[in-house]
């Protein structure tokens, strides 16, 4: 009899569970779509900075020393804590890299000629480092040295 009684424990059981995996409310809910973030580097000696879309890649950039601006969209891969920015077009070619862990950044770009093609410059090579990303102002002033 104890037998019988706990076989149809088991029995009564495994049905009760299978019917609550079928209940429509216990599914699990989908991500949404990845919030939209910016993400900047600024040289640490006010040279310029550029900012861009983690999500589509649009970035801005100002270089102040040279009073050159441009805007275009590049290529974003993240890898872990490490963010990579990567735009070529014939008239600059872009890099910018971000450890979102030690929250610091590079950038390296070199332009060729104005982004518009309507004038011609000298070409620029810039390379920026940025030691604090959450400290970045994005306007074009020399930063003073802590004294």
């Amino acid at each position: 009899m104890k037998k019988v009684s706990l076989v149809l424990a088991i029995i009564v059981l495994t049905a009760g569970v299978s019917v609550q995996a079928q209940k429509r409310n216990s599914r699990i809910q989908p991500i949404g779509p990845p919030v939209q973030k910016m993400l900047s580097v600024q040289d640490q000696t006010g040279g310029g900075f550029i900012t861009f879309d983690l999500v589509t890649g649009e970035f801005k950039c100002n270089m102040c020393e040279y009073k050159v601006a441009f805007s275009g969209t590049g290529q974003v891969k993240v890898d872990g804590f490490n963010v990579y920015l990567t735009a070529v077009t014939d008239s600059y070619q872009i890099f910018v890299s971000l450890n979102m862990w030690d929250r610091q950044g590079k950038a390296v770009m070199q332009v060729f000629q104005s982004p518009e093609g309507k004038y011609d410059i000298e070409p620029i090579q810039e390379f920026w480092e940025d030691l604090n990303i959450d400290d970045n102002s994005l306007s074009c002033f020399a930063i003073q040295p802590a004294g």
